[in-house]
């Protein structure tokens, strides 16, 4: 298929169909503002002041970026281990592709539409830090990312999502990730989208024996983020750990959805998805897993946990679980309540403001959640854009780095998914 075919493709699956395919989920999900592809017309401002604030504020802690994607911008492309394609790599590599263009209405979208696709490669046996910013403008960012690692590797990802659209506008970012055996991959996004922007993410991948992959997403910004994650633990003895934490303020809206999965013997997959709400914010988290026949003394593990800030705030929390196989260990649950009257009442009373109470609660809520998180920057911006959205009830703009209440995200280390749980006690 050459690459005007595949676009068409794409957008004529784009036309057809439905926000949501999922026979299980096809009640619960947020609706995305209708047809997004005109504003790929759009005509972008540009965005040289905005990412020049940006970078400026980064470099105040040492932090340069790889690659930086926007309007056309590409810039700092000094790592060899990065390189850039047009779309057509999509097409031409396309019997490759984890996405398919019929499998979700906005994988097509983005697929129609893509500006650029990133290319990470990782050799046998390297080591590699890498920093991502992708910003988009009133003229929409899509982006594929491909990133591959060999065996015995080490990779270490930070991204920052942000935008500086005046109207309407989207961020997608399709990600797709092949790692070799005995390796460790860990990549940090953390979504900072202004409220003209819809955040569209969509991640898969494969993964070889005893490897590990540590995913850690924050979504704080856009008015409506839509996520599909596809998670596997693949092949004997590989890990993967999902984090995600969602803060909303005003009338955003989250619709997470991550499913993951246990394909190989001795392998372990674990989603954790933390939101805390204020005002009339909506996050629905959908974590599913997985366990297939074949996949013995397998671990599957799905925490759902929300907390709601105002009356007006609300979470739907749907786990689920399907296992065909039945020497493992597998558990799912979801618990979300209103921040408790009497404690707030409490902490006011020892001199604490109404926002330092919430500080000290939201902090705390999302301290497991930092805590294993293992990029320095993406610890303190996370903290950074927690506290600013905290105080001003806003989100999109690069905050000052705030990292109070960091203190509560000491090291938690490696533990056993299922210690305390009341199914697996004594084991």
């Amino acid at each position: 298929m050459n690459h005007n075919e595949f676009v068409k493709d794409a957008i004529e699956s784009y036309e057809k169909l439905p926000q949501e395919r999922s026979e299980i989920y096809k009640r619960y999900f947020v609706s995305i503002p209708p047809d997004i592809k005109v504003l790929d017309g759009a005509a972008g401002a540009g965005l040289g002041d905005y990412k020049n604030k940006i970078l400026e504020e980064f470099s105040r802690f040492n932090t340069k970026f790889d690659v930086v994607l926007g309007d056309g911008i590409l810039a700092d492309l000094h790592n060899p281990l990065v390189r850039m394609e047009g779309p057509e790599y999509l097409s031409a590599s396309l019997e490759d592709h984890m996405h398919k263009t019929e499998e979700d209405k906005y994988v097509s979208y983005i697929h129609a539409f893509t500006d650029r696709c990133v290319v990470v490669d990782v050799p046998d046996g390297q080591k590699a830090t890498m920093n991502m910013l992708m910003l988009n403008s009133t003229k929409p960012l899509n982006v594929s990312i491909f990133v591959k690692v060999g065996n015995n590797s080490k990779l270490n990802i930070f991204q920052y999502f942000g935008s500086d659209a005046s109207a309407h506008s989207t961020l997608g970012a399709i990600q797709e990730i092949r790692i070799g055996n005995g390796s460790e991959v860990e990549i940090n996004a953390l979504h900072n989208e202004n409220s003209n922007t819809v955040n569209l993410s969509f991640t898969k991948n494969r993964i070889g024996e005893d490897s590990h992959l540590r995913l850690n997403s924050v979504y704080n910004g856009a008015s409506h983020t839509r996520v599909r994650n596809v998670i596997e633990a693949t092949e004997k003895g590989s890990k993967v750990d999902v984090s995600e934490v969602m803060f909303g303020s005003s009338e955003q809206k989250f619709d997470i959805g991550t499913y993951i999965v246990n394909r190989g013997p001795h392998t372990s997959a674990s989603l954790e998805s933390k939101a805390a709400l204020m005002d009339k914010s909506f996050c629905i988290m959908k974590g599913f897993a997985k366990i297939e026949k074949g996949a013995t003394k397998a671990k599957s593990y799905v925490h759902e946990r929300g907390i709601l800030l105002d009356k007006g705030a609300k979470i739907d929390g749907l786990p689920d679980m399907s296992v065909d196989e039945n020497d493992v260990k597998a558990t799912h649950s979801s618990a979300t309540a209103p921040v408790d009257p009497e404690s707030v009442f409490y902490l006011m009373s020892k001199g604490i403001d109404e926002i330092g109470v919430r500080r000290l609660l939201v902090s705390g809520f999302f301290s497991n959640s930092m805590a294993k998180v293992q990029s320095s920057i993406m610890r303190e911006l996370s903290m950074s854009v927690i506290n600013s959205k905290l105080e001003t009830k806003s989100y999109g703009a690069m905050p000052k780095i705030d990292a109070r209440n960091l203190w509560i995200t000491a090291d938690a280390g490696e533990s056993d998914m299922f210690k305390g749980h009341y199914k697996y006690r004594g084991d």
